[in-house]
C-alpha cells in the first residue's frame, strides 16, 4: 500500500492531505501489516490492516477496555474499519514514540504496579467478554462467552477449545487427546474449584515482546506501555502464565511488586501448579500456530506433571 486507503484517511481528525505513509518502516508478519501514519511529516499513528475482521475488532475492543481503566498503558484506539474496496480490515492507535524493550528493576516495579492496577480496578460479573467478542491470541481466535464460573470459562473455552484447535491444525494426537480429556475433566475443577476467583481485565498474551517502555510526554520518566492484547475477564494469575514461559520478568523485581499489591491466592502452596495450568493454554496455543513438535512436547509434559498430582482420583 503506498498511499493512505480512503477509509483510514475518513476515520482521521482534520484534512486527509495531512496524512502520508511511511516510505518504508512495515512489518508483514502471517496475520497482516504493520506500520505508522505520518501527520504533518511527524510518526502520529499506528496502523494494523489484515484480511481477518477478528484480529482488529479484537484488538480495538482490547485497547478500549485497558486504556480506559488504566489510562497511558496501552496505546489508545482510534479508530476501526474496512477498506474501501472491503479487501482488507484496519486499527487505528496512537503512537508509541520511542517506543523500546523494557528492561531494569526500576521499569519491572512500574509494570507490577500497572499491572496490578488493571487487574484490581477493572472488574466485571462475568468471564469472557460481555457481549461474547472474539478476541485473537496470534492469530488464534478465542471465543469470549459470559461465564459464570472461572472453572468453567478455563476449561472449556481456554483449554478445551485449544486442544480441538491443535488437532485441526496438527491432526489426531491420541496421548495429547487422553491427557487433554483428563486435564479438563479433573486437573481444572481440583486446582481451581477451590480459588476464590473473581474476574479481572486481563491482558492475555503478556509476553516480554509485548511489553515496553516510552517516555511519559509530560514528565520525560520512562513509563511501561503494553501491546497487542487479547483483553478478557479472566482470573488474574491467568496472566503470569505466559510471562512465565519465554522469561524476561524477574522474580525481585516484577513479581515482588506485583504480589505486594495482589497476593498470591489461596492455597498459596497450590499457587505454580495453578501457573502451570495457565502456562498449558499457551504452550498448546504456540503447538497450534507454529505446529508440533517442541510446543507439544512442553504441553505434554506440563500435562504429565499436573495429571501425576492432581488428575488421579
Amino acid at each position: 500500500m503506498s498511499e493512505l486507503d480512503s477509509a483510514i484517511l475518513s476515520a482521521l481528525p482534520g484534512p486527509s492531505n495531512d496524512y502520508t505513509l511511511p516510505s518504508s518502516t512495515y512489518s508483514n508478519a502471517s496475520f497482516g501489516t504493520t506500520t505508522h501514519i505520518n501527520k504533518l511529516g511527524v510518526p502520529t499513528y499506528f496502523l494494523k490492516y489484515v484480511r481477518s475482521k477478528n484480529l482488529v475488532t479484537g484488538e480495538y475492543r482490547a485497547l478500549q477496555l485497558i486504556s480506559q481503566a488504566v489510562p497511558g498503558l496501552c496505546p489508545n484506539p482510534v479508530a476501526l474499519g474496512q477498506f474501501g474496496d472491503g479487501s482488507r480490515y484496519f486499527v487505528v492507535a496512537s503512537f508509541l514514540k520511542d517506543l523500546r524493550s523494557g528492561s531494569g528493576r526500576v521499569w519491572e516495579r512500574k509494570l507490577a504496579e500497572q499491572l496490578a492496577k488493571l487487574h484490581t480496578g477493572a472488574t466485571s460479573d462475568m468471564y469472557g467478554l460481555p457481549d461474547g467478542l472474539v478476541t485473537c491470541c496470534g492469530t488464534t481466535e478465542m471465543p469470549n462467552p459470559p461465564t459464570k464460573t472461572w472453572p468453567e470459562f478455563y476449561g472449556v473455552h481456554r483449554l478445551q477449545f485449544i486442544l480441538d484447535e491443535c488437532t485441526r491444525a496438527n491432526g489426531h494426537d491420541s496421548e495429547l487427546d487422553r491427557m487433554g480429556d483428563q486435564v479438563v475433566q479433573k486437573v481444572v475443577p481440583r486446582l481451581l474449584d477451590p480459588v476464590r476467583s473473581s474476574p479481572s481485565l486481563v491482558h492475555g498474551d503478556l509476553w516480554a515482546g509485548n511489553a515496553g517502555a516510552i517516555n511519559d510526554p509530560d514528565t520525560g520518566e520512562t513509563v511501561p506501555v503494553i501491546y497487542d492484547s487479547c483483553a478478557f475477564y479472566a482470573d488474574s494469575e491467568f496472566e503470569l502464565g505466559i510471562m512465565r514461559i519465554f522469561g524476561g520478568f524477574s522474580s525481585g523485581g516484577f513479581y515482588k511488586r506485583y504480589h505486594e499489591l495482589v497476593p498470591e491466592k489461596e492455597p498459596k502452596d497450590e499457587y505454580e501448579d495453578r501457573i502451570r495450568l495457565y502456562r498449558l493454554f499457551h504452550e498448546l496455543n504456540h503447538a497450534a500456530l507454529f505446529g508440533g513438535g517442541s510446543y507439544v512436547a512442553q504441553a505434554k509434559s506440563s500435562m504429565r506433571s499436573l495429571i501425576r498430582k492432581y488428575g488421579q482420583s
